[in-house]
């Protein structure tokens, strides 16, 4: 089983997101109140947990929910489970899509931490099928 264990978000695109305890999730934007609500089919970003860790191991330094421009950190998520199209549920009435693994060639990523940047590589983005409100711990589960 997936669990989430981080929803985060920032006020203004050019500051760190940060862990919140919950969070509305809706279909019209994304994460209420994130500097990135409304973009497009890139709603949301997320990092699976598993290679966070693997980048820590080699940085030699932990990675902080939100630290890594992402809005949703999960734990539990196979690598090759996610890809363009496939559906996540989140809780039990989140929906979520797939719309891109990283960021195509060549476009811009403005924020790393520590020189660190994941997203454009390892990171999915996703858009909101079902909104709903979402909180660490939640179960998430990949749909056929």
């Amino acid at each position: 089983m997936a669990i989430l264990l981080a929803v985060c978000k920032s006020e203004r695109k050019e500051n760190p997101k940060y862990p919140v305890e919950h969070a509305y999730i809706d279909p019209h934007g994304g994460v209420r109140g994130d500097s990135h609500y409304g973009t497009s089919t890139r709603q949301l970003s997320l990092l699976r947990q598993e290679d966070v860790q693997e980048v820590a191991s080699r940085s030699g330094f932990q990675f902080p929910y939100g630290s890594l421009a992402e809005n949703l950190r999960i734990e539990g998520i196979p690598e090759n489970a996610l890809s363009p199209g496939k559906r996540l549920r989140i809780g039990s009435k989140v929906l979520l899509e797939v719309t891109e693994k990283g960021k195509r060639p060549g476009e811009p990523h403005s924020y790393d931490y520590h020189g660190w940047c994941l997203l454009p590589e390892v990171g999915y983005f996703l858009r909101v099928l079902s909104g709903g409100e979402i909180a660490p711990g939640d179960e998430v589960r990949v749909l056929k």
